[in-house]
């Protein structure tokens, strides 16, 4: 049984025309598994009603997401096409190098721009939004903090929440992280791993402002325009973009 980690409701910010984020609507974490009872009736008291994850098919069957009374579950594998699947072990360990570390982080999160299959989750995960009228929905992935932090940022600044919330939001991740980062470094270092080997992995584990910036400034350079990602790349209609900020703001 373990703790629901890099947990939090996105609600309280302040968004378009005066109004706030709605609380107990949007939540992000790390995977849900294993949960102790007192984590999953947390869940519960935030009327959780949707469970979508971010995650690849071998992490998923590794794994599962926990069964949660009263919430409906969906997989968005947004990694499937990447060239490099980072979140499996035999892909990141290739990624080692403390001097790429950085650059391949921003790399990662460009991907989310240029890759079909994000893509394809993110607007899903967008129209899953639009189609909760009520209820919470819980985004996730491994870490909770690549696929989740871009998810969560595109959603938040579709809501108007200023770049310098959305960046705070995603750096809680920091500290949110602290301890279970350590808690793996430590497992790697028992299991062989160089402490350069290491260095490159505390990066990966990690977030900084501009792993999400590299991301942004793709989407501006292939559409144009943060509405224009939305609405011609994510395919996202203003029906939807309408649905999304009377569901979410109050």
């Amino acid at each position: 049984m373990q703790k629901l980690i890099n947990f939090r409701d996105m609600g309280g910010y302040a968004g378009l025309d005066g109004k706030k984020v709605r609380t107990k609507r949007l939540l992000r974490a790390g995977a849900p598994c294993r949960l102790a009872p007192d984590q999953t009736q947390m869940l519960i008291d935030h009327n959780l009603a949707l469970i979508v994850d971010f995650r690849s098919a071998f992490e998923v069957e590794g794994e599962p997401v926990d069964n949660i009374d009263g919430a409906d579950y969906v997989n968005l594998d947004v990694m499937a096409d990447m060239a490099s699947k980072w979140a499996d072990p035999n892909e990141w360990k290739k990624q080692l190098v403390p001097e790429a570390a950085d650059a391949n982080m921003q790399k990662n999160y460009a991907s989310f721009v240029h890759t079909p299959s994000a893509t394809i989750g993110f607007a899903e995960f967008l129209r899953n939004c639009a189609a909760m009228e009520n209820g919470a929905v819980l985004l996730h992935c491994a870490a909770g903090k690549d696929r989740t932090g871009f998810a969560a940022a595109i959603i938040l600044k579709l809501l108007g929440v200023s770049d310098e919330d959305i960046y705070a939001d995603y750096l809680r991740t920091l500290e949110e992280r602290r301890q279970a980062n350590l808690e793996i470094i430590e497992k790697y270092r028992a299991a062989g791993l160089t402490d350069s080997q290491l260095e490159a992995l505390a990066v990966m584990y990690g977030v900084k402002q501009e792993y999400l910036a590299a991301a942004f400034d793709a989407l501006i350079e292939k559409y144009g325009s943060f509405e224009n990602y939305i609405h011609n790349g994510l395919g996202i209609s203003q029906e939807d973009v309408a649905k999304i900020r009377a569901n979410y703001l109050e």
